[in-house]
């Protein structure tokens, strides 16, 4: 066995979305052959379910793992040389709190997980959790690297940096499927395009790409020819399975400031105010909303999916483009490469606020994550991304002291609120508060 000492801890353990895809990754990866994974979960049905997944799965390629499923937290973390964490505190009844309560104050969410009231009040719950833990990491895998995918990204990620000392970074598929469009838009392999981006996760900008070498935006425009880029771009599907039918909010915003974002729509759109406080304004831009409802009838189709694969009736998932098995592998075999990461600024997005958690491309070696300059966000982009740092740092802070008026100022500084009074964003707050308090220990 290769790395028969190697421990990779896996907080989410259960998720029957992340761990069937992650570990299919690590068993297709072969330097990673002989890791021993602990699937960590309160659910332990649910961790020995995607066990048996896992098992299953080095079986079909010939591969020796060890898994471990457990809701132990101390065995799983001591000496851990990775952790990735894929949680979602409170689960969807939470959840439901953050979507249903801002609606009486017409903040229709399509998402909620990652900025808005509904990502305010995920920090909130979800960072007394994760700084907890990575102070145990820290003592019990005090050289252990964080992987970090559960939203908000930003915040959560800054979460552990800030109680820590660990090597953390924040990892999103944002940034692939924007690529994967240009791919098909220009009929080339994502190694024929280099690209320059920055901003937070979920709202990144594409400063400037090249295809082969030639400048991309001309070459867009070109291939364009007049279409919108909503007519131009195919149904997509999610790496969970949702899909993004429409585009036409990345188009406007293409044509209104002469750059790329993500083309995911129905997250991009909970970084305005214009477009989830009208209905009317949400149906002319098709921008669907994923229920609670969804997000059950999604889960259950991914435990049918689990299952079936523990059970060799279908294939095990095919290596993805997720990033979190090839850092591991990079820190394993001292071999540098250069990926998306989300890391704390330091200076590497030069006008967004220090410290808050941005997006960029990043150098991934045995020493930790760099962040790589991206430069400047563009003037006519500063006001629509700045204010989401000032949101993030704040609520960070708020929920880390417990500092209840801190956390309702930040939640009136969200760019989704501003149609409503100061009064009543608070009052919304409040209800939020009152909804999850049994998740909020620290105020």
């Amino acid at each position: 066995m290769k790395n028969k000492n190697v421990k990779i801890a896996m907080v989410g353990g259960g998720s029957y979305g992340w761990m069937p895809k992650l570990v299919s990754d690590l068993v297709q990866t072969p330097e990673m052959e002989g890791c021993e994974v602990f699937l960590l979960d309160p659910d332990i049905r649910a961790a020995r379910e995607v066990k048996a997944a896992a098992v299953k799965i080095a079986t079909t390629f010939k591969k020796r793992f060890r898994f471990v499923a457990t809701s132990n937290e101390d065995t799983t973390f001591r000496g851990a040389d990775f952790v990735v964490i894929t949680v979602s505190t409170g689960g969807l009844e939470m959840m439901r709190h953050d979507l249903s309560i801002p609606d009486k104050y017409r903040i229709y969410q399509t998402v909620g997980d990652s900025v808005g009231p509904g990502g305010w009040s995920r920090t909130l719950r979800n960072v007394p959790v994760f700084a907890r833990m990575a102070r145990k990491i820290e003592r019990l895998a005090p050289n252990a690297i964080v992987l970090n995918y559960t939203n908000p990204m930003a915040s959560l990620t800054g979460a552990i940096t800030a109680v820590s000392s660990l090597r953390a970074v924040g990892l999103c598929h944002g940034v692939f499927g924007t690529v994967e469009v240009l791919e098909g838009i220009f009929g080339v392999k994502e190694k024929d395009i280099a690209l320059n981006f920055c901003g937070v996760n979920h709202f990144f900008w594409l400063l400037e790409f090249r295809i082969k070498g030639q400048a991309g935006y001309p070459l867009l425009r070109k291939a364009l020819k007049g279409r919108s880029l909503d007519r131009a771009l195919a149904s997509t599907t999610d790496p969970h399975g949702f899909s993004h039918a429409n585009h036409l909010l990345c188009d406007e915003l293409l044509k209104a400031y002469g750059h790329l974002t993500y083309v995911g729509d129905r997250h991009t759109c909970e970084f305005f105010n214009a477009y989830l406080t009208d209905k009317a304004v949400m149906e002319r831009f098709k921008l669907v909303r994923t229920s609670i409802a969804d997000r059950y009838a999604g889960r259950e189709r991914a435990r049918k999916k689990t299952l079936e694969v523990a059970a060799g009736k279908v294939p095990p998932p095919r290596k993805s483009r997720e990033t979190a098995v090839n850092i591991m592998k990079s820190f394993l075999t001292n071999k540098p490469f250069v990926d998306v990461v989300n890391l704390p600024n330091v200076g590497q997005i030069d006008n967004l606020p220090r410290g808050a958690v941005v997006e960029t491309l990043g150098l991934v070696n045995a020493r930790g994550f760099s962040p790589i300059a991206a430069g400047a966000v563009p003037q006519r982009l500063l006001p629509l991304v700045e204010p989401h740092c000032r949101v993030q740092q704040m609520t960070l802070e708020a929920a880390l002291k417990g500092d209840k008026d801190l956390a309702l100022q930040a939640l009136m500084l969200d760019p989704l609120c501003t149609h409503l009074a100061p009064s009543d964003i608070r009052k919304m707050g409040m209800e939020l508060m009152e909804a999850t308090k049994e998740w909020l220990p620290q105020f």
